[in-house]
């Protein structure tokens, strides 16, 4: 886990991608940096969906943002980003700006997801992200706030009409198919959004058009035309360095095809001023900091465009509205979930209506590599229409596998339903939700993994569980409170598992609002942890044999009780990352069903759980046996 440092303000980390431009421009030995093309390979995102960015020429202040895989803008944004993956510059992490009644109780939360392209499967960089939101949402509703939790699918545009005619399917019989595939995988994980949005119902379509219809009446659409050479895998029109002799993709190794098209752009560049200081009043809009930084490079004033909003290529789309022969662009269609998902069966497809049911977005959950259309051309759109800007985006990084980029040509991809039925949602969410910092790039390795889960869920906490039942069930006679054996609670409040346990709530909800989930799920286990020393140094099992003294007895069963209580509270904290594990806790002692769980619980209680009397408990969470998996 990255130490949590102050990130250097803006002047220092200019400066830092200042230095990061002159070291290249020496490297390359060239007299000026100006903005280059770059393309990272399809592999570049494994999280959520890939783009590619090309700048265009100067000739046309046009901006053509086709491909499917994000490039990185400039060696100045590039710069501060290696600064925060190296770890020399640290992730700073603010407090969200939710929405809060007098008392200072959260009162709403809406948390998205990206909407996933529907063209094929759902993999491990689809996950990640749904279980950071689903994490922040569990946490909205242990606090008793209104929460939206959306997620859902991109469905529209020329690769999947392609994808779906080589399967021999529809569209929509590919896209229903890819939906069911989401739905079923999010079971898997525990993952439970509000709402799955789509982008082929009618009600999304009524959506767009009165978004495309404000925009226009705005002045911010009008149509050109542009001759380019078209790779369908990249959704993208080429440059020269882009392809290889004989206008073949260097990523899809397939030929390309020269395209004329007339398309309506959007006027991205009306509001390049608006958006930089939208993000300079606004400092915690992008998370993490350094991202902002990257973005402020990006409107930097030589790089004023406008963006291409529709296609004539493919009739797979939503029409523009008054011109059937163009389609509007995957971009701005899919964008427009995160609005029509909050509409009910029951309400009017209307803009005005989603405003009521939970707009604007207070955290938008995106991969890195599609900051671009999440912090420049959505804030742009919503600024036209006269709508509200989400409070803020959180960019997560990309996944590895043993250092290496996930690939299918590496044949290093970790699919997420092996991996779920194999160990179970809790053990992925844990290690996944929390033994990566959020924000930066994460590895994968299976000896990683099991080790992680091992020592915290089957050894720190699952132990722990194990031995208190143990004890208790075998010398306990009824459920009892701990201060019914002594003459004053007072006497507790000093123990170290009571003053981690009273301690942790705070810095675990400060955590969770910070999307610092590695640091809340470490604060909650030190209860376990404090507990687990208590115990060593105690020796329950010592003082609890048949030839010991009333006193040791009594003394045992009142440590074992204190730790039970600081272990339910642990559950509860835990209750985001790991629901299962925390529901069987709450089983096994007797207590009300993980739904019923509200952040009240965190508080430190005197109440008897029934549960420490019964039978001989089973193990709460099985160690993973590292052998089999070495190596892979």
């Amino acid at each position: 886990m990255q130490p949590l440092q102050t990130l250097p303000g803006p002047a220092t980390g200019w400066r830092l991608a200042r230095a990061g431009a002159v070291k290249r421009q020496r490297s390359w030995k060239t007299k000026t940096f100006g903005p280059p093309k770059y393309s990272l390979a399809a592999g570049a995102s494994c999280l959520g969906y890939a783009h590619v960015f090309a700048w265009r020429s100067s000739k046309s202040r046009a901006l053509r943002i086709d491909s499917r895989v994000l490039a990185t803008a400039t060696g100045v944004a590039t710069a501060v980003e290696e600064a925060v993956e190296e770890g020399t510059v640290a992730v700073k992490r603010p407090q969200l700006r939710l929405q809060r009644d007098d008392a200072g109780n959260i009162q709403k939360l809406t948390v998205t997801t990206p909407l996933f392209y529907a063209n094929g499967s759902p993999h491990m960089g689809s996950a990640y992200p749904a279980i950071a939101a689903d994490v922040m949402a569990r946490y909205g509703k242990l606090q008793q706030a209104e929460v939206h939790y959306v997620t859902g699918m991109d469905e529209h545009g020329e690769k999947i009409a392609q994808t779906a005619a080589d399967a021999e399917k529809t569209p929509q019989e590919l896209v229903d198919g890819i939906a069911e595939e989401f739905q079923d995988l999010w079971e898997l994980l525990d993952v439970q959004p509000d709402h799955f949005a789509r982008t082929t119902p009618d009600k999304h379509k009524e959506i767009v058009h009165e978004m495309w219809q404000r925009c226009l009446d705005n002045g911010d659409i009008y149509k050109k035309d542009y001759t380019g050479w078209y790779c369908v895998g990249c959704e993208a029109y080429l440059d020269d360095d882009e392809m290889l002799e004989g206008h073949v993709c260097k990523i899809h190794q397939k030929e390309c095809t020269l395209r004329s098209e007339e398309n309506y752009f959007f006027r991205l560049s009306k509001y390049w001023d608006d958006l930089r200081k939208h993000l300079e009043e606004n400092p915690d809009f992008i998370l993490p900091s350094s991202r902002r930084s990257q973005v402020l490079v990006w409107l930097e004033e030589d790089n004023k465009r406008d963006f291409s909003i529709s296609r004539a290529s493919t009739s797979w789309g939503i029409p523009v509205p008054g011109d059937d022969s163009q389609v509007i662009y995957v971009w701005f269609d899919a964008l427009l979930g995160y609005l029509s998902s909050l509409l009910r069966p029951e309400d009017p497809a209307t803009l005005d209506t989603v405003l009521e049911r939970g707009w604007p977005a207070d955290v938008h959950v995106i991969g890195k590599d599609i900051m671009r259309f999440h912090t420049m051309y959505w804030p742009a759109m919503l600024m036209s229409a006269k709508l509200p800007l989400p409070k803020h985006i959180c960019t997560h990084g990309f996944l590895t596998k043993d250092g290496m980029k996930m690939g299918k040509s590496l044949g290093n991809v970790v699919e997420p339903v092996p991996l779920v039925k194999e160990f179970g949602a809790d053990a992925v969410r844990f290690f996944f939700g929390s033994c990566l910092s959020f924000g930066l790039d994460g590895d994968f390795s299976y000896e990683t993994f099991i080790k992680r889960v091992n020592s915290s869920l089957a050894n720190e906490l699952g132990n722990l569980v194990h031995r208190i039942l143990t004890l208790l069930r075998k010398n306990l006679p009824e459920p009892t409170s701990p201060t019914d054996l002594v003459e004053s609670p007072s006497e507790f409040d000093d123990h170290p598992v009571r003053v981690a346990a009273t301690k942790a709530p705070a810095t675990v909800a400060t955590c969770y609002e910070q999307v610092d989930i590695p640091k809340a799920v470490a604060t909650a286990l030190e209860i376990a942890s404090v507990a687990n020393v208590r115990m060593n140094e105690v020796e329950p099992w010592a003082k609890l044999k048949k030839t010991t003294s009333a006193e040791d007895k009594n003394l045992a069963i009142r440590e074992l009780l204190v730790m039970a209580e600081g272990v339910r509270i642990c559950a509860v904290l835990l209750s985001p990352v790991t629901p299962g594990l925390s529901a069987n806790i709450f089983a096994e002692f007797g207590l009300e069903p993980e739904g019923q769980l509200s952040w009240e619980r965190t508080k430190w209680s005197w109440d008897v759980m029934p549960g420490l009397v019964g039978p001989k408990p089973k193990p709460l969470f099985q160690r993973i046996d590292l052998e089999p998996w070495q190596g892979k």
